[in-house]
């Protein structure tokens, strides 16, 4: 059966049919075909949801409402997608190719392919987590970087889900890869918008 993850409302993640969950060293912490995955930062059993939510008053509300429509940039060899509204604010991108990304105009965000070798500026995308930033060549979106289904916990930041189907209204980019918050604090659940580094969330507590 294909994995899936179904966020639950003002409650954990369920994740079912991963073929492992992994640690930020990329180690097997578990292969559970069924999951509950904290999303409220409270849990003291993390990644796994302890019930925590409850007293915590967590809710899954999405703050951050009608996010801006995805930007495209035409370079001479390849479009950039960047849609902001998915933005989990890794930094792969401005320290990947920082002539390219990003320049502002009018408080918008500007890309420029061209500033930069065609090659780097992909290698760059590629490794952007939350699907923020994709790419086109020959009038094609480019968007299947991952090797296999399954989750990644980054230490202290959000979950890194690659090949995974995201039930609900709220979906990514695109299936094959995105992030998801664990720290609670999202604007834009259920995905990361990097909050978990300004509430210095932690999964040592």
């Amino acid at each position: 059966m294909d994995a899936k993850i179904t966020p639950t409302p003002d409650g954990p993640l369920h994740a079912e049919n991963l073929p492992a969950l992994k640690d930020d060293a990329g180690e097997v912490i578990s292969t559970d075909k069924d999951l509950w995955l904290c999303r409220c930062g409270a849990s003291k059993n993390k990644p796994y949801c302890d019930g925590a939510h409850n007293d915590a008053k967590f809710t899954s509300k999405r703050i951050r409402q009608n996010p801006p429509a995805p930007a495209e940039f035409a370079g001479k060899d390849l479009t950039i997608i960047d849609d902001v509204g998915l933005c989990a604010h890794a930094g792969e991108c401005v320290n990947g190719a920082p002539n390219t990304f990003f320049t502002k105009e009018d408080g918008k965000r500007i890309s420029h392919p061209d500033t930069t070798p065609t090659n780097q500026v992909i290698a760059t995308i590629r490794r952007c987590p939350s699907g923020s930033l994709l790419y086109k060549t020959g009038g094609e979106t480019q968007a299947a970087y991952a090797t296999e289904s399954g989750v990644r916990v980054e230490k202290d930041g959000p979950l890194l889900v690659s090949k995974t189907k995201l039930e609900g209204d709220a979906q990514p980019a695109t299936d094959d890869h995105y992030t998801l918050c664990r720290c609670g604090a999202s604007l834009n659940k259920p995905f990361c918008d990097g909050m978990h580094s300004k509430v210095k969330f932690t999964d040592d507590n």
